[in-house]
Protein backbone atom coordinates (compact mmCIF):
# COMPACT_ATOMS: atom_id res chain seq x y z
CA UNK A 1 0.00 0.00 0.00
CA UNK A 2 1.56 3.37 -0.98
CA UNK A 3 1.11 5.90 1.87
CA UNK A 4 0.25 9.75 1.26
CA UNK A 5 2.56 12.46 3.36
CA UNK A 6 -0.30 14.87 4.91
CA UNK A 7 0.12 17.11 2.37
CA UNK A 8 -0.30 14.95 -0.50
CA UNK A 9 -3.54 13.74 0.92
CA UNK A 10 -4.10 17.42 2.10
CA UNK A 11 -3.76 18.37 -1.70
CA UNK A 12 -5.99 15.36 -2.80
CA UNK A 13 -8.76 16.32 -0.56
CA UNK A 14 -8.78 20.34 -1.31
CA UNK A 15 -9.40 19.16 -5.15
CA UNK A 16 -11.91 17.07 -4.55
CA UNK A 17 -13.26 20.21 -3.01
CA UNK A 18 -12.16 22.75 -5.35
CA UNK A 19 -13.62 20.01 -8.23
CA UNK A 20 -17.25 20.70 -6.33
CA UNK A 21 -16.86 24.24 -6.81
CA UNK A 22 -16.19 23.55 -10.68
CA UNK A 23 -19.47 21.14 -10.95
CA UNK A 24 -21.45 24.56 -9.43
CA UNK A 25 -19.84 26.60 -12.16
CA UNK A 26 -20.70 24.25 -15.01
CA UNK A 27 -24.48 23.70 -13.62
CA UNK A 28 -25.00 27.56 -12.91
CA UNK A 29 -23.78 27.60 -17.08
CA UNK A 30 -26.21 24.69 -18.15
CA UNK A 31 -29.19 27.36 -16.43
CA UNK A 32 -28.98 25.29 -13.19
CA UNK A 33 -30.24 27.44 -9.99
CA UNK A 34 -31.25 26.08 -6.55
CA UNK A 35 -30.38 29.58 -4.85
CA UNK A 36 -34.55 30.33 -4.91
CA UNK A 37 -35.50 27.40 -2.51
CA UNK A 38 -38.49 29.14 -1.51
CA UNK A 39 -39.83 28.54 -5.22
CA UNK A 40 -39.22 24.76 -4.79
CA UNK A 41 -41.09 24.36 -1.66
CA UNK A 42 -38.02 22.24 -0.78
CA UNK A 43 -35.28 22.86 1.91
CA UNK A 44 -32.16 20.02 2.06
CA UNK A 45 -30.44 19.86 5.31
CA UNK A 46 -27.35 18.03 5.82
CA UNK A 47 -26.60 16.19 9.74
CA UNK A 48 -25.08 13.37 10.79
CA UNK A 49 -25.82 10.39 13.51
CA UNK A 50 -24.09 11.80 16.27
CA UNK A 51 -25.84 12.69 19.61
CA UNK A 52 -23.63 16.42 18.87
CA UNK A 53 -26.21 16.93 15.87
CA UNK A 54 -29.11 16.40 18.65
CA UNK A 55 -30.60 19.44 17.45
CA UNK A 56 -31.08 18.52 13.72
CA UNK A 57 -32.19 14.90 14.95
CA UNK A 58 -35.09 16.89 16.85
CA UNK A 59 -36.06 19.07 14.12
CA UNK A 60 -35.94 15.76 11.60
CA UNK A 61 -38.38 14.07 14.16
CA UNK A 62 -40.95 16.87 14.61
CA UNK A 63 -40.37 18.03 10.68
CA UNK A 64 -40.10 21.62 12.90
CA UNK A 65 -38.07 22.81 9.86
CA UNK A 66 -41.32 22.04 7.48
CA UNK A 67 -44.11 23.28 9.79
CA UNK A 68 -42.51 26.94 10.74
CA UNK A 69 -41.27 27.23 6.70
CA UNK A 70 -43.93 25.92 5.01
CA UNK A 71 -42.15 23.99 3.07
CA UNK A 72 -41.19 20.22 1.94
CA UNK A 73 -37.87 19.55 3.97
CA UNK A 74 -35.44 16.60 2.96
CA UNK A 75 -33.10 14.94 5.62
CA UNK A 76 -29.08 13.49 4.40
CA UNK A 77 -27.17 12.02 6.52
CA UNK A 78 -23.56 11.93 6.00
CA UNK A 79 -20.94 10.15 7.91
CA UNK A 80 -18.81 13.12 8.37
CA UNK A 81 -18.52 16.89 7.76
CA UNK A 82 -16.06 16.74 4.31
CA UNK A 83 -18.45 14.66 2.98
CA UNK A 84 -21.35 17.37 4.61
CA UNK A 85 -19.46 19.67 3.27
CA UNK A 86 -18.67 18.32 -0.64
CA UNK A 87 -22.68 17.73 -0.71
CA UNK A 88 -23.12 21.58 0.50
CA UNK A 89 -20.51 23.01 -2.49
CA UNK A 90 -22.53 20.81 -5.03
CA UNK A 91 -25.93 21.91 -4.64
CA UNK A 92 -27.06 18.77 -2.75
CA UNK A 93 -28.41 20.30 0.44
CA UNK A 94 -28.62 23.64 1.30
CA UNK A 95 -27.83 24.04 4.72
CA UNK A 96 -25.93 21.19 6.76
CA UNK A 97 -25.07 20.78 10.27
CA UNK A 98 -20.89 20.12 10.80
CA UNK A 99 -17.89 19.99 12.70
CA UNK A 100 -15.70 23.42 12.28
CA UNK A 101 -13.07 22.58 10.69
CA UNK A 102 -14.95 21.22 7.34
CA UNK A 103 -16.51 24.60 7.42
CA UNK A 104 -13.64 26.21 7.98
CA UNK A 105 -11.70 24.30 5.35
CA UNK A 106 -14.86 24.60 2.88
CA UNK A 107 -15.47 28.27 3.24
CA UNK A 108 -11.39 28.75 1.88
CA UNK A 109 -10.90 26.20 -0.68
CA UNK A 110 -14.19 27.57 -1.99
CA UNK A 111 -13.43 31.56 -1.68
CA UNK A 112 -16.67 32.08 0.56
CA UNK A 113 -19.74 29.96 -0.78
CA UNK A 114 -19.97 28.24 2.90
CA UNK A 115 -20.72 30.49 5.69
CA UNK A 116 -21.84 29.26 9.59
CA UNK A 117 -24.85 30.89 10.84
CA UNK A 118 -25.04 29.62 14.55
CA UNK A 119 -23.48 27.56 16.85
CA UNK A 120 -25.15 23.89 17.56
CA UNK A 121 -23.13 21.93 20.44
CA UNK A 122 -20.00 22.06 22.67
CA UNK A 123 -18.43 19.22 24.12
CA UNK A 124 -19.16 15.54 23.22
CA UNK A 125 -15.70 14.91 21.90
CA UNK A 126 -13.09 12.58 23.50
CA UNK A 127 -10.33 10.41 23.01
CA UNK A 128 -10.91 7.14 24.46
CA UNK A 129 -7.89 4.30 24.67
CA UNK A 130 -7.44 0.63 25.98
CA UNK A 131 -6.62 -0.36 29.02
CA UNK A 132 -3.09 -0.10 29.64
CA UNK A 133 -2.68 3.10 27.76
CA UNK A 134 -1.80 5.36 30.45
CA UNK A 135 0.69 8.16 29.68
CA UNK A 136 2.03 10.29 26.46
CA UNK A 137 4.72 7.66 26.04
CA UNK A 138 2.45 4.69 25.88
CA UNK A 139 0.80 6.34 23.03
CA UNK A 140 3.92 5.64 20.44
CA UNK A 141 3.49 2.25 18.11
CA UNK A 142 -0.31 2.73 18.44
CA UNK A 143 -2.76 2.93 15.71
CA UNK A 144 -6.05 4.96 16.69
CA UNK A 145 -9.26 5.81 14.65
CA UNK A 146 -11.02 9.26 13.93
CA UNK A 147 -14.35 9.33 11.79
CA UNK A 148 -12.67 10.70 8.53
CA UNK A 149 -9.33 12.40 6.99
CA UNK A 150 -10.09 16.26 7.75
CA UNK A 151 -12.98 16.33 9.83
CA UNK A 152 -12.31 18.12 13.56
CA UNK A 153 -11.84 14.95 15.85
CA UNK A 154 -9.03 13.88 13.52
CA UNK A 155 -7.38 17.64 13.39
CA UNK A 156 -8.01 17.51 17.22
CA UNK A 157 -5.94 14.36 17.49
CA UNK A 158 -3.21 14.88 15.28
CA UNK A 159 -2.77 18.32 16.73
CA UNK A 160 -2.75 16.81 19.87
CA UNK A 161 -0.22 14.08 18.91
CA UNK A 162 1.85 16.67 17.19
CA UNK A 163 2.01 19.55 20.12
CA UNK A 164 3.35 16.74 22.28
CA UNK A 165 6.07 15.84 20.39
CA UNK A 166 4.44 12.43 18.83
CA UNK A 167 4.34 11.98 15.02
CA UNK A 168 2.65 9.77 12.67
CA UNK A 169 4.29 6.97 10.93
CA UNK A 170 3.79 8.81 7.24
CA UNK A 171 6.00 11.67 9.26
CA UNK A 172 8.67 9.59 10.08
CA UNK A 173 6.82 8.65 13.88
CA UNK A 174 5.50 5.79 14.70
CA UNK A 175 1.66 6.48 15.65
CA UNK A 176 -1.02 5.49 12.72
CA UNK A 177 -4.62 6.58 12.27
CA UNK A 178 -7.32 4.62 10.68
CA UNK A 179 -10.27 6.30 9.51
CA UNK A 180 -13.90 5.12 9.50
CA UNK A 181 -17.51 5.80 10.52
CA UNK A 182 -18.33 5.70 13.89
CA UNK A 183 -20.14 2.16 13.70
CA UNK A 184 -16.89 1.02 11.93
CA UNK A 185 -14.20 2.06 14.53
CA UNK A 186 -16.26 0.90 16.90
CA UNK A 187 -15.46 -2.74 15.75
CA UNK A 188 -12.00 -2.39 15.47
CA UNK A 189 -12.20 -1.04 19.23
CA UNK A 190 -13.71 -3.91 20.55
CA UNK A 191 -11.88 -6.10 18.27
CA UNK A 192 -8.19 -4.44 19.08
CA UNK A 193 -7.83 -3.58 15.65
CA UNK A 194 -7.55 0.10 17.19
CA UNK A 195 -6.08 1.30 20.56
CA UNK A 196 -7.99 4.19 20.88
CA UNK A 197 -9.99 6.92 19.22
CA UNK A 198 -11.01 10.22 19.01
CA UNK A 199 -14.54 10.61 18.56
CA UNK A 200 -17.79 12.82 19.13
CA UNK A 201 -20.55 11.21 21.76
CA UNK A 202 -22.37 8.45 21.25
CA UNK A 203 -19.50 6.91 19.63
CA UNK A 204 -16.87 8.12 22.60
CA UNK A 205 -19.47 6.32 25.28
CA UNK A 206 -19.99 3.58 23.65
CA UNK A 207 -16.09 2.98 23.06
CA UNK A 208 -16.26 3.39 27.34
CA UNK A 209 -19.00 0.45 27.65
CA UNK A 210 -17.10 -1.82 25.01
CA UNK A 211 -14.11 -1.65 28.19
CA UNK A 212 -12.60 1.81 26.88
CA UNK A 213 -11.53 4.34 29.10
CA UNK A 214 -11.07 8.20 29.20
CA UNK A 215 -8.05 9.64 27.53
CA UNK A 216 -9.04 12.65 27.22
CA UNK A 217 -12.06 14.73 27.39
CA UNK A 218 -11.57 17.55 24.89
CA UNK A 219 -13.02 19.67 26.87
CA UNK A 220 -10.17 19.76 29.55
CA UNK A 221 -8.15 21.77 26.29
CA UNK A 222 -9.92 24.26 26.10
CA UNK A 223 -10.86 27.89 28.00
CA UNK A 224 -13.63 27.50 30.11
CA UNK A 225 -14.28 23.87 28.47
CA UNK A 226 -16.67 25.24 26.04
CA UNK A 227 -15.59 24.55 22.37
CA UNK A 228 -17.90 23.81 19.47
CA UNK A 229 -18.37 20.36 18.16
CA UNK A 230 -21.11 20.93 15.76
CA UNK A 231 -22.10 24.01 13.53
CA UNK A 232 -24.41 25.33 10.99
CA UNK A 233 -23.89 26.06 8.00
CA UNK A 234 -25.33 27.42 4.74
CA UNK A 235 -24.32 28.78 1.42
CA UNK A 236 -23.12 31.99 0.55
CA UNK A 237 -25.49 32.29 -2.45
CA UNK A 238 -28.72 31.17 -0.23
CA UNK A 239 -27.92 34.07 2.78
CA UNK A 240 -27.32 36.53 -0.04
CA UNK A 241 -30.28 35.49 -2.45
CA UNK A 242 -32.83 34.58 0.39
CA UNK A 243 -32.07 36.30 3.88
CA UNK A 244 -35.48 35.87 5.04
CA UNK A 245 -35.87 32.26 4.69
CA UNK A 246 -31.74 31.91 6.41
CA UNK A 247 -33.06 34.14 9.18
CA UNK A 248 -36.40 32.25 9.26
CA UNK A 249 -34.36 29.08 9.87
CA UNK A 250 -32.07 30.72 12.43
CA UNK A 251 -35.39 31.06 14.33
CA UNK A 252 -36.18 27.67 14.21
CA UNK A 253 -32.79 26.17 15.16
CA UNK A 254 -32.68 28.86 18.29
CA UNK A 255 -36.14 27.62 19.54
CA UNK A 256 -34.87 24.03 18.85
CA UNK A 257 -31.75 24.68 21.24
CA UNK A 258 -34.16 26.42 23.87
CA UNK A 259 -36.28 23.49 23.78
CA UNK A 260 -33.58 21.20 24.53
CA UNK A 261 -32.13 23.19 26.95
CA UNK A 262 -35.42 22.90 29.08
CA UNK A 263 -36.48 19.03 28.00
CA UNK A 264 -33.08 17.29 27.99
CA UNK A 265 -34.58 13.68 28.66
CA UNK A 266 -37.08 13.94 26.29
CA UNK A 267 -34.96 15.22 23.68
CA UNK A 268 -31.98 12.59 24.57
CA UNK A 269 -34.96 9.72 24.52
CA UNK A 270 -35.95 11.32 20.59
CA UNK A 271 -32.10 11.55 19.74
CA UNK A 272 -31.86 8.04 20.57
CA UNK A 273 -34.70 7.15 18.50
CA UNK A 274 -33.84 9.15 15.30
CA UNK A 275 -30.17 7.94 15.87
CA UNK A 276 -31.70 4.17 15.83
CA UNK A 277 -33.95 5.04 12.93
CA UNK A 278 -31.06 5.82 10.79
CA UNK A 279 -28.37 3.52 11.60
CA UNK A 280 -30.28 0.60 12.48
CA UNK A 281 -28.31 0.14 16.03
CA UNK A 282 -29.73 0.90 19.07
CA UNK A 283 -28.15 2.60 21.77
CA UNK A 284 -28.02 2.23 25.57
CA UNK A 285 -30.12 3.94 28.11
CA UNK A 286 -26.93 4.14 30.15
CA UNK A 287 -24.75 4.95 26.94
CA UNK A 288 -27.11 7.90 25.78
CA UNK A 289 -27.25 9.07 29.18
CA UNK A 290 -23.23 9.24 29.90
CA UNK A 291 -22.94 10.73 26.14
CA UNK A 292 -26.06 13.75 27.10
CA UNK A 293 -24.42 14.85 30.09
CA UNK A 294 -21.14 16.16 27.89
CA UNK A 295 -22.94 17.93 26.12
CA UNK A 296 -23.97 21.82 25.43
CA UNK A 297 -26.38 22.94 23.33
CA UNK A 298 -26.50 26.09 21.91
CA UNK A 299 -26.49 28.49 19.12
CA UNK A 300 -24.10 30.62 20.28
CA UNK A 301 -20.91 30.95 17.19
CA UNK A 302 -18.40 29.90 19.73
CA UNK A 303 -16.09 31.72 17.96
CA UNK A 304 -12.74 31.89 20.02
CA UNK A 305 -13.04 27.55 19.39
CA UNK A 306 -13.26 27.76 15.96
CA UNK A 307 -10.29 30.40 15.74
CA UNK A 308 -8.55 27.59 18.20
CA UNK A 309 -9.17 24.98 15.52
CA UNK A 310 -8.17 27.19 12.62
CA UNK A 311 -4.53 27.99 14.33
CA UNK A 312 -4.72 23.68 14.69
CA UNK A 313 -5.73 23.18 11.25
CA UNK A 314 -3.19 25.85 10.29
CA UNK A 315 -0.32 24.25 12.23
CA UNK A 316 -0.82 20.88 10.11
CA UNK A 317 -1.40 22.29 6.96
CA UNK A 318 -4.68 21.67 6.27
CA UNK A 319 -5.00 24.96 5.32
CA UNK A 320 -2.60 28.27 5.04
CA UNK A 321 -4.91 31.12 5.40
CA UNK A 322 -7.12 32.19 7.83
CA UNK A 323 -10.46 33.12 6.61
CA UNK A 324 -12.15 36.83 7.15
CA UNK A 325 -14.48 36.33 9.76
CA UNK A 326 -16.87 38.86 8.62
CA UNK A 327 -17.06 36.63 5.71
CA UNK A 328 -17.15 33.57 7.53
CA UNK A 329 -19.50 34.24 10.06
CA UNK A 330 -22.85 35.52 9.38
CA UNK A 331 -23.33 37.70 12.20
CA UNK A 332 -26.51 39.59 10.75
CA UNK A 333 -29.03 36.53 10.95
CA UNK A 334 -28.51 35.74 14.71
CA UNK A 335 -27.18 39.55 15.90
CA UNK A 336 -30.77 40.89 14.26
CA UNK A 337 -32.69 38.19 16.11
CA UNK A 338 -31.02 38.07 19.25
CA UNK A 339 -30.74 42.16 19.46
CA UNK A 340 -33.00 43.45 22.29
CA UNK A 341 -32.93 40.14 24.43
CA UNK A 342 -29.65 39.06 25.14
CA UNK A 343 -27.62 41.38 23.14
CA UNK A 344 -25.29 40.72 20.09
CA UNK A 345 -23.26 37.83 19.30
CA UNK A 346 -19.40 38.30 17.33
Amino acid sequence: MVKLTITTRVLILLAIISSSITIIIILSKHGYDDTNVSATRVIRVGLQANLTHTPALIAKSYDAFGKELGMDVEYRVFKAGPDTMFALLTGQVDIAYTGPIPAVQAHLASNGSVRIIAGVTSGGAMFIVHEGIDTLEDLRGKRFGAPQYGNTQDIALRSYLLEHGLGLREEMGDISIVYAKGTELLLLFKRGDIDGLWVPEPWASRAVKEGGKVFLDEKSIWPDGRFATTVLVARSDLIDGNPELVDRVLRVHISIVRWINEHRDEAMSIASKEIRSITGQSLPEDVVKSAFSSLEFTYDLMQGSIEGYMRKGRMLGLFHSDPILDRLFYYDGLNGILEGSEGTLN
